[in-house]
């Protein structure tokens, strides 16, 4: 990124903080660094930063997002081009925790992994676009005290596997569902 530019650091609280790029103490690779606290309005003590990306590359981009009760959006990232030193960038309900943020391509494959290791491949497309100020859409169907774990992102025809406890799983060989469905437990 340009010296000029700001980066966006989204955090699991839904909030988006903003830190100019000069306000970024300089220094040598060995040095010891400054806490991300000391230079912008973010708190380490009640948030964890999930995405990080320069705002001068978010114009072009289209970004989705997952919280834990299963809600996916997609906002499209010129949402994010605002003065403010932090702003809301998704909102949550109640008792609900950003997951993911991650940048979203041309026809990719998104699967959402539950805590009960239940599994749901969707097309990513079928993810609506809204506004930054939206809840979203539900993406899975959960089971009671169930809730997502993971969203994993990859494009069509990669091999991507994951492994949870002791097994593995292969993502492209999971059977393609519709949004909102209530998935595969795999055993």
């Amino acid at each position: 990124c340009k010296n000029t530019d700001k980066l966006a650091i989204f955090t699991n609280t839904g909030q988006m903080h903003l830190v100019k790029v000069l306000d970024l103490p300089q220094g040598k690779f060995r040095d010891k660094g400054q806490p991300l606290d000391n230079v912008s309005n973010f708190d380490s003590g009640s948030e964890r930063e999930i995405y990080i990306e320069a705002l001068g590359n978010l114009k072009e981009k289209k970004l989705i997002f997952g919280t834990k009760t299963g809600m996916l959006k997609v906002v499209a990232g010129s949402e994010f081009i605002v003065g403010k030193r932090t702003t809301a960038a998704t909102k949550l309900a109640e008792g609900d925790e950003l997951l993911t943020v991650a940048p979203l391509e041309e026809e990719e494959t998104l699967v959402m992994q539950t805590a009960g290791n239940v599994f749901l491949r969707i097309d990513a497309a079928t993810i609506p676009e809204k506004k930054k100020g939206a809840v979203g859409v539900r993406g899975i169907r959960l089971q009671k005290k169930d809730e997502l774990e993971n969203v994993y992102l990859f494009e069509e025809g990669t091999e991507t596997k994951v492994s949870y406890g002791e097994k593995e799983v292969t993502l492209n060989r999971l059977k393609a569902a519709k949004r909102d469905g209530v998935g595969i437990k795999s055993r």
